[in-house]
């Protein structure tokens, strides 16, 4: 259901080996059904158990924690909010359970600007509870959470970001302040990629490459660049980080 992974090359090895990506339930479906890392919502479980397929569930223990806390809030009768990109595959899962039963639906923020558009909201709810999609910036949402916290009567808070995605985040920023150019090597629609170059182009020069036929389009920059570093997302295969180090280095 949907991309296993935010990458187009391990999608194309996937689709080579028989394993085919579907964006929606078909009216009849045979063999197994993967839930990919990102999660899904509890609805399309209850669908595809219906159509009597074989269900594998990938998702991310990170993510399935998130799910599950979103959830606990709104039983606990807080209104939740999710920090992240509403139409994020994750975010949509994540909303979905919290939505499950909840008194009032649950809102997605993804920016300091948005948070203004749910003071109202904010200043009336007896509890606030707020959840974290799993790959957003440490920035963003240190931003944010002031806002909230300024208008909230009661707050709880779950710092569900994951640990192994802000390791990469402050590795790729120590690198980048040593370098003249950052090459993000990445899918352009995996999330975690993308906030890597966010992130480093606040530094440095950085390009965001998902292979390395694209360095043609950057000679001029790394032509003159003294020292490059190179940084990849958590979807990344490694011979294609490879394949960058080498034509850099070449």
């Amino acid at each position: 259901m949907g991309q296993l992974i935010h990458n187009n090359q391990v999608i194309d090895q996937l689709n080579s080996l028989g394993i085919k990506t579907i964006d929606e339930i078909p009216d009849k479906i045979d063999g197994t059904c993967i839930i990919r890392t990102h999660g899904a919502t509890p609805q399309t479980i209850t669908e595809l158990k219906a159509k009597g397929c074989k269900i594998i569930d990938a998702t991310c223990p990170d993510v399935k924690r998130v799910q599950d806390k979103a959830q606990d809030l709104s039983k606990e009768g807080y209104q939740v909010i999710i920090i992240g990109k509403a139409d994020h595959p994750e975010v949509i899962g994540i909303k979905a359970y919290a939505d499950l039963n909840a008194e009032n639906e649950a809102i997605v923020i993804s920016s300091k600007e948005e948070v203004l558009k749910y003071i109202s909201l904010i200043k009336n709810s007896k509890k606030i509870g707020i959840v974290i999609q799993t790959t957003q910036l440490v920035e963003n949402f240190k931003e944010i959470l002031p806002i909230i916290a300024e208008y909230a009567k009661e707050l709880k808070l779950y710092n569900t970001i994951c640990h192994a995605t802000h390791k990469r985040q402050l590795a790729a920023k120590e690198l980048a302040k040593e370098v003249d150019l950052m090459i993000v090597v990445g899918s352009k629609n995996s999330a975690n990629t993308t906030h890597l170059a966010e992130i480093i182009s606040t530094i440095t020069d950085a390009i965001h490459i998902e292979t390395y036929e694209e360095l043609d389009l950057h000679m001029s920059l790394i032509e003159k660049a003294q020292k490059i570093g190179v940084t990849a997302g958590a979807s990344t295969p490694d011979y294609v980080i490879d394949d960058v180090v080498k034509k850099v280095g070449d």
